[in-house]
């Protein structure tokens, strides 16, 4: 008796295992089912927003990798104004081409208008995380002017509605080169953006950040900092704007017990 009662409790065991499996696994493939719509719906609105934007200009294909799940995003201009052929797809694209890097959250950070994309692919090197990252499928050859090409595209593509709005401030910023900061727009010779430094914050102090090839323009709106340049200190108050040349290294500090904020002008051959 005792014997076929153990082996009714395994049999019911197995059973309730056999059963948490499934529940487990329905529920598993519940969640990428909604996490795969989520994407989708999310890159669709994106889509539909860019065939309206004036810069579309020339069809795009390309890719938005998510959690490590390729996407495949094809945006065909039609003859018709203000229209175009979207296919929005799981899985890679049909011809090489450059792609997206990033996870749900960010992605719905960027759908919400929590942050710009530029903002989420800010970083000092090019060893830096961001959440937001641009790589190449092996094969694809860039053109000459596809870095500025492909910022600006970035820009388009995920700034949605007219006139295509940034907000900034100290809440939309990341931390980069030893402040924090976000990005306005780039473009081939221009970069622009908004820098907030913290009390006691040093941007440029690592020694390969100190010197651009192109020109730069601060232009502080609140507090005041210590400009290093060459090696020498010029205190700079709020309302007034300072140049730096082509290859002339430059610190940015905030020993003081207020924040400072700038906007950030950089333009010319290889910005």
């Amino acid at each position: 008796m005792k014997t076929q009662v153990l082996k009714l409790n395994l049999k019911r065991n197995k059973a309730t295992f056999t059963l948490l499996l499934f529940v487990f696994a329905l529920s598993h493939s519940f969640t990428i089912f909604a996490q795969d719509q989520s994407i989708k719906d999310i890159l669709e609105r994106f889509s539909f927003d860019y065939q309206s934007d004036p810069m579309f200009t020339t069809n795009q294909s390309f890719g938005v990798e998510v959690d490590k799940a390729m996407w495949s995003v094809e945006l065909i201009k039609t003859s018709e104004k203000g229209t175009s052929n979207i296919s929005i797809k799981k899985g890679n694209p049909n011809q090489p081409t450059f792609y997206f890097v990033t996870n749900i959250r960010t992605l719905k950070q960027l759908d919400m208008g929590e942050i710009n994309a530029l903002t989420a692919g800010a970083k000092a090197f090019s060893t830096d995380y961001a959440p937001l990252d641009i790589e190449v499928m092996d094969g694809f050859q860039p053109s000459e002017d596809f870095v500025g090409a492909v910022l600006s595209f970035t820009f388009h593509f995920w700034t949605k509605g007219m006139p295509e709005i940034v907000p900034f401030g100290q809440h939309y910023t990341r931390g980069t080169h030893g402040a924090q900061a976000s990005i306005f727009y780039y473009d081939t010779g221009l970069r622009t953006g908004y820098g907030y430094l913290h009390p006691g914050q040093h941007a440029n102090e690592h020694p390969s950040s100190k010197t651009n090839p192109f020109s730069s323009m601060i232009i502080l709106i609140k507090g005041k900092v210590t400009a290093r340049l060459n090696d020498k200190d010029y205190e700079i108050q709020a309302g007034n704007a300072f140049f730096i040349p082509p290859g002339m290294t430059h610190e940015i500090l905030n020993p003081n017990d207020e924040a400072a904020e700038f906007i950030l002008l950089m333009f010319g051959d290889g910005a």
